[in-house]
C-alpha cells in the first residue's frame, strides 16, 4: 500500500512539474510583453537561417531546429521551443528531486515538497521598495524566460554532482562524463563553466595535492575547454556575420572590465537588492557557517556562487549588447546548487538535534518560505501583469 503512494505520489509531482513548467512557457511564448529571450531566441534562430547562418552556441538551437521538423504547428520553433523547455525544466527538478533524497532526504513527502518549493524560490519581494521591478537587480536561482540558461541547467546540476563524485570516490581514472558535460555545456550556454574552469584545478588540487593526478586531470580539462570557449568567443565577437554585416563598429560588442555598471543599472536599491536575494543564506552563515565551511561540498558550491557573482559585477559587454548583462546567467546555477546544499544540510542537523535549537531550524524555514511566497507571488505576476521585471 506505501509503495503504491510512493507511486501515485511520484506521477503525480511529474505531472505537475510537467504542467506548471508547459503552461508557464506557453503563456510566455503566446503573451510574454518584451524580454521573453525564448521569443527573441526564437526569432534568433529564424533570421540566421534566412540569411543560410546558424547561431552560436549551436546546442539549444540544434535541437528545436531538428525537433521543429518533427513537429510544427503555425508558426516555426513554437511548439519545438515549449516541448523542449517543458523537458528540461522537468529534468531540472527530476535531478534536484533525486539529490535531496540521496543526500538524506528520505521521506518522499518532505524531498517531494522541497522540490516542489525551489521551483519558486526566487527574492524577498516587499512592493513599496521594488515598485515595478521585481527581478532586476536582484539574483535569484528560478529564472522562466532564458530558453538557453533552462536548457543547460540539467547539465551543470549533474557537473557539479559528478565532480563531487569524482572528488569523494577517489577515482584515479580519466573523468570522461566530466569533460563530456562540460562539452555539452559549452555547445548550449558556456555561462557556468566561467567559475567552474577555474576553480575546478584550484580545489582539485587543495583536496587531493597539487602533485596529484587528480590536480593534473583537472588542470587539462580546464585548459581544454578554456580554449574551446576561446574559440567560441572568435565566433561570436568577431565572426558572427549576422553582427559583422548589421552593426557599425561601435555597436559591436566587446568584452571589458567595467565594475558594478551592469549590476547598478537595474539595481535601483542596491543593498535592499543584495540582501533580498541572499537573506537565507546570509541566516544560514550565522547559525552554522562555521561548521560548514569545514564540508567539502558545501565550500566548493559556495565559492562557484562567490566567483559567478564577482563576474556579473566586475565584467560588461559594450556595443548594442550593453545593457543585455549576459555576465549573470551563472549565478542562477549557482545559487540553486548553493541552495540545495543548504536546504540538506538543515534539514540533516534537524534530524539530529532538532529540540536544542528549534528556533533556529524554525527561523530558517520562515525566511525559506517568504523566499518561495515571494517567487510565487513573481511567478503569479507573470500572467497577471505579463512581464517578467
Amino acid at each position: 500500500m506505501k509503495s503504491s503512494l510512493y507511486k501515485i505520489s511520484l506521477v503525480l509531482w511529474n505531472l505537475i512539474i510537467a504542467l506548471i513548467a508547459g503552461f508557464t512557457i506557453y503563456f510566455l511564448i503566446r503573451y510574454g510583453r518584451y524580454g521573453v529571450d525564448i521569443k527573441t531566441h526564437n526569432f534568433f534562430l529564424e533570421e540566421y537561417l534566412e540569411n543560410g547562418f546558424f547561431p552560436i552556441p549551436p546546442g539549444y538551437y540544434a535541437l528545436i531546429y531538428l525537433l521543429d521538423l518533427l513537429v510544427r504547428i503555425k508558426y516555426p520553433f513554437v511548439v519545438s521551443s515549449l516541448l523542449t523547455l517543458t523537458f528540461f525544466i522537468w529534468w531540472k527538478y527530476t535531478i534536484v528531486f533525486k539529490w535531496l533524497q540521496e543526500e538524506g532526504v528520505k521521506e518522499h513527502r518532505e524531498a517531494l515538497g522541497l522540490s516542489l518549493a525551489l521551483i519558486f524560490f526566487g527574492p524577498l519581494v516587499f512592493p513599496p521598495v521594488e515598485g515595478d521591478f521585481w527581478y532586476l537587480g536582484k539574483f535569484t536561482p528560478s529564472i522562466w524566460h532564458n530558453s538557453t540558461l533552462i536548457a543547460v541547467f540539467p547539465f551543470s546540476l549533474i557537473l557539479f554532482r559528478k565532480t563531487m563524485d569524482w572528488w569523494k570516490n577517489y577515482e584515479l581514472k580519466f573523468p570522461w562524463n566530466i569533460l563530456g558535460l562540460s562539452f555539452a555545456i559549452i555547445l548550449i550556454k558556456p555561462s557556468f563553466l566561467f567559475c567552474y574552469i577555474p576553480l575546478f584545478p584550484l580545489f582539485s588540487g587543495y583536496y587531493h595535492g597539487f602533485r596529484s593526478r587528480f590536480f593534473g586531470y583537472s588542470i587539462g580539462i580546464s585548459v581544454g575547454l578554456l580554449a574551446v570557449i576561446w574559440l567560441e568567443k572568435i565566433l561570436i565577437y568577431n565572426w558572427d556575420p549576422m553582427v559583422l554585416d548589421y552593426f557599425q563598429k561601435n555597436e559591436i560588442p566587446q568584452i571589458q572590465i567595467r565594475p558594478l555598471k551592469v549590476w547598478l543599472h537595474y539595481a535601483f536599491e542596491p543593498f535592499w537588492d543584495f540582501f533580498s536575494s541572499f537573506s537565507l543564506t546570509v541566516l544560514f552563515l550565522i547559525f552554522w557557517g562555521r561548521k560548514a565551511f569545514q564540508n567539502q561540498t558545501f565550500v566548493f558550491s559556495f565559492a562557484l556562487l562567490v566567483f559567478a557573482i564577482l563576474i556579473y559585477l566586475l565584467l560588461a559587454e559594450t556595443g548594442f549588447r550593453e545593457w543585455h548583462a549576459n555576465f549573470y546567467w551563472q549565478i542562477p546555477i549557482t545559487y540553486l546548487i548553493h541552495l540545495i546544499i543548504m536546504v540538506v544540510w538543515v534539514y540533516q542537523e534537524r534530524q539530529k538535534d532538532f529540540q536544542t535549537s528549534k528556533w533556529k531550524f524554525s527561523l530558517f524555514y520562515v525566511v525559506f518560505s517568504l523566499h518561495v511566497l515571494s517567487g510565487v507571488a513573481y511567478w503569479a505576476r507573470i500572467f497577471s501583469e505579463r512581464i517578467i521585471s
